[in-house]
């Protein structure tokens, strides 16, 4: 824990970037532009009031949805994973690629002494940023100060978790998070006849979103596959992200999620 910082006057930072944005702005209407960013502060806006306890900041195709109150809490790392993994599966249901990044550490908000500007700074947002450049599928990775304090409170519970498909532990000790939090809990109860109204209906926003979400990656990696483009710089990241859920899911989840959601042909709103 040497390497850690002041647990008492950090803050989660989610670091979410919309990928090809710049594309988009070169290719697409200026509605169509507006229309991705609306989208995805309605997601964030979402969970700042259901939460209460985070606030987001927007620029250009960048989102910052840090903590409002400074200090670490278990509470607080269970709910930037979790309401990072839902605007996550909302974008992709809209077929807006993202990824992002959770970090742990120094991020101070203030206004210029004229009230007119926001600023903000700290080592959460270098490291986020950085980090993020870094990785090479669609999906939010959990670096180490993150997740140490929490393991450091409850030891063994980062395995046990993997152990229930919420993250893979990579090598380098980062978290690679399972966004599908809805499909691998609503399972074992469809295995058992408990979901009785159609999927779409099912749970709704947040189970629908996670099967849309679902088929917009799957069929990317497909529609790549059938160009037989594996190793391009757009199409390898959705080949990771395909393989990354399959080893996440396992054989029978991920069979269940395909079949479900081939079944889909509507976005939810």
């Amino acid at each position: 824990m040497s390497n850690q910082p002041d647990l008492a006057e950090g803050r989660y930072l989610l670091y979410l970037d919309i990928l090809g944005f710049s594309e988009l702005v070169r290719t697409k209407g200026k509605s169509e532009v507006l229309a991705t960013i609306t989208e995805a502060l309605h997601s964030f806006g979402r969970w700042e009031e259901l939460n209460q306890c985070f606030r987001t900041i927007y620029f250009s195709d960048t989102f910052l949805f840090y903590q409002e109150s400074k200090g670490y809490g278990s509470w607080a790392f269970c709910d930037v994973y979790a309401i990072g993994a839902f605007v996550l599966t909302r974008l992709l249901a809209k077929g807006i690629p993202a990824r992002g990044v959770i970090t742990y550490g120094d991020f101070d908000v203030h206004h210029d002494v004229a009230g007119r500007h926001q600023v903000y700074f700290g080592q959460a947002f270098i490291e986020a940023h950085e980090a993020e450049k870094k990785e090479g599928w669609l999906g939010i990775s959990i670096q180490p100060s993150a997740w140490l304090p929490f393991e450091t409170g409850s030891p063994g519970i980062i395995a046990a978790f993997e152990q229930e498909k919420v993250w893979i532990r990579r090598n380098d000790n980062v978290l690679l998070l399972n966004p599908f939090i809805k499909l691998r809990g609503w399972h074992p109860e469809d295995l058992i006849g408990e979901i009785d109204a159609p999927y779409m209906e099912w749970d709704r926003p947040d189970f629908p979103n996670e099967i849309l979400a679902f088929k917009f990656l799957r069929e990317q990696a497909d529609l790549f596959a059938e160009r037989r483009d594996f190793t391009g710089r757009v199409a390898a990241k959705y080949h990771n992200t395909n393989a990354l859920l399959k080893k996440m899911f396992g054989p029978d989840l991920y069979a269940w999620a395909c079949k479900i959601s081939e079944l889909q042909g509507e976005r939810v709103i």
